[in-house]
């Protein structure tokens, strides 16, 4: 009976996936891929992260060295070098600019989306596929963190391929799928380190167990997957050990154990850092969340459905990521961007049969208004007590996301209470997720504005010459040397260039008050680039007259020795 009653599911299943069209497939995939690539030039370097990830891979195009990794001229080794190359190539094929450096996390993102469709059909159908993908892709963190040049996305990538991976090797048994996995958790490893085989081998463990395969687990173990993982991974690593000995005990230790269990980056959060992450993160999907997530009905699923597997694996998926990330004692927001792809697959199946499962939307929309007032409200604050945007600015630039986000929720309210279509609901949450999405770009341009170095480079750009000295006095402009294309000297500053201070590349740029000094009284060429609050300290320590100052953004003073 139970064979009988799979094989009428499965053939149902079989006429869901063709209620959505190839060609509307394609038109949906083409709209976020748009999304996702349009905007990558427009808006300048955020920094810190995005000027120190595109500024390594410029000086190895410089310097002829993809070995050992450089920023700002001294050894940088906190991450493993395959963005690096990936952005250096990027940058010979469409120069050394913002597009070029964004396009790998982008298409990292995309990627994403498209592992998410695939999982979400394998696992349940097309419908769920889709809608899976849309629900990522025009969720707010995913989307900030797809059109940013940090490593957060690419390795949120190589987790979704190798989770996929395995899932279909675990379904058809077919090798190729093993052979990806391996290799995908190898790309991961060269693009964030050993985090990425952590959570496959915790992820298949558990959900080996929760669903007796123990199998899996023997199986998962083959000479040829293990072959290609070490073909892949370690000739990089044997290079740049071979290159730097200092370079083991800092990356595998300093980077991965002492970063996880102790405060040493000054990154410490509460365990409960990550909840409001996600709740804002997924946002236009926030509401539709608590539906599919809710403890009490997802165990009434799990009981009840012949899908437990599917549910169990993406469960687990996300909360051994989730978990992992709140026990440590270094957060960053980006960290959790691996647990929206199984997230975005439960929101949708659960979607999928809202109608058939008679579920009241009531809770999920208000949910979504009230998120969407406290967003308006938030940007209001922010522009009122600012130095940085105006009134006009923020009216220019935010009304078309306030629009989307205020009209769009209330009319899904009023819908809901004058019709009960959840379907309907569903069609105009896609519509204005990808509204919203796209309403976003701007809000982005304008803030990165105000978190890069760009202005104060152009300027600097302007006055130095081909032997200037640039010194940043206390501080330092991650995306200056970028932009000028210069190495930086640093004042009284060390920051995270500590380590590779120490190095011989280090000697006589990292600068003490008497080096400073001497340098600006025996050099003719100097520019300084001084943070607004270390202006009067700046100008007392070298005798410098205030019309020495010739630029002043909103943070920064330039001061030049005519």
């Amino acid at each position: 009976m139970g064979k009988n009653i799979n094989i009428i599911l499965n053939k149902k299943d079989i006429v869901d996936k063709f209620t959505i069209s190839k060609s509307t497939i394609y038109i949906i995939f083409a709209i976020l891929c748009v999304l996702y690539i349009w905007h990558l030039g427009y808006y300048p370097l955020f920094n810190p992260d995005e000027g120190r990830y595109a500024e390594i891979p410029r000086e190895m195009l410089f310097s002829g060295n993809f070995i050992t990794p450089h920023l700002n001229g001294v050894e940088y080794f906190e991450k493993p070098a395959l963005q690096y190359w990936i952005t250096a190539i990027s940058m010979l094929i469409f120069g050394e600019n913002e597009f070029a450096v964004r396009l790998f996390p982008a298409l990292c993102a995309l990627g994403g989306v498209f592992c998410t469709y695939y999982l979400g059909t394998k696992m349940f159908n097309r419908k769920t596929g889709i809608l899976a993908s849309i629900i990522l892709a025009t969720s707010f963190l995913y989307l900030i963190i797809g059109s940013l040049n940090i490593l957060d996305m690419p390795v949120s990538f190589f987790i979704t391929l190798c989770m996929v991976s395995f899932y279909q090797f675990g379904v058809t048994q077919k090798s190729k799928f093993l052979y990806i996995f391996y290799a995908s958790m190898a790309l991961g490893v060269l693009t964030k380190g050993l985090v990425v085989i952590v959570f496959a081998i915790a992820i298949i463990f558990v959900y080996a167990i929760c669903t007796k395969q123990i199998k899996l687990i023997w199986k998962l173990f083959t000479p040829i997957g293990i072959g290609i993982f070490f073909i892949i991974c370690v000739p990089w690593f044997y290079l740049v050990c071979r290159d730097n000995p200092d370079f083991f005990y800092f990356f595998f230790i300093h980077e991965h154990f002492l970063r996880y269990a102790t405060t040493t980056h000054n990154r410490y959060a509460p365990i409960y850092f990550f909840i409001p992450c996600i709740i804002l993160g997924i946002f236009p999907w926030t509401g539709f969340l608590f539906t599919s997530v809710s403890l009490k009905k997802l165990w009434a699923r799990l009981k009840n459905s012949f899908r437990y597997n599917q549910y169990i694996y993406l469960i687990v998926w996300f909360s051994i990521v989730f978990i992992f990330y709140s026990l440590s004692d270094s957060k960053l927001v980006p960290y959790i961007i691996p647990c929206f792809p199984p997230l975005a697959i439960l929101i949708a199946n659960r979607l999928d049969y809202v109608d058939k499962s008679n579920i009241d939307l009531k809770i999920p929309l208000i949910i979504n208004t009230v998120i969407a007032f406290c967003i308006v409200l938030a940007l209001t604050i922010t522009t009122i007590k600012s130095d940085f945007i105006t009134i006009r600015e923020f009216i220019l630039f935010g009304s078309p996301l306030i629009c989307v986000v205020l009209i769009s929720n209330i009319i899904s309210l009023i819908l809901w209470f004058k019709y009960k279509n959840a379907y309907q609901i569903v069609g105009i949450t896609v519509i204005s997720a990808i509204l919203f999405s796209f309403s976003v770009q701007p809000i982005m341009t304008e803030v990165a504005e105000h978190r890069s170095g760009k202005d104060v480079a152009q300027m600097v750009n302007l006055w130095k010459k081909q032997d200037t000295l640039i010194i940043c006095y206390q501080d330092y402009l991650q995306d200056l040397p970028f932009y000028t294309k210069s190495r930086i000297a640093l004042y009284d500053y060390y920051g995270e260039l500590e380590f590779g201070s120490k190095h011989e590349s280090g000697k006589n740029w990292f600068l003490n008050k008497t080096d400073l000094i001497n340098t600006w009284q025996n050099n003719e060429n100097v520019i300084l680039v001084v943070p607004q609050k270390r202006k009067e300290d700046c100008l007392e320590t070298l005798n410098i007259d205030l019309d020495k100052v010739e630029y002043k953004d909103f943070e920064r003073y330039i001061v030049i020795k005519r």
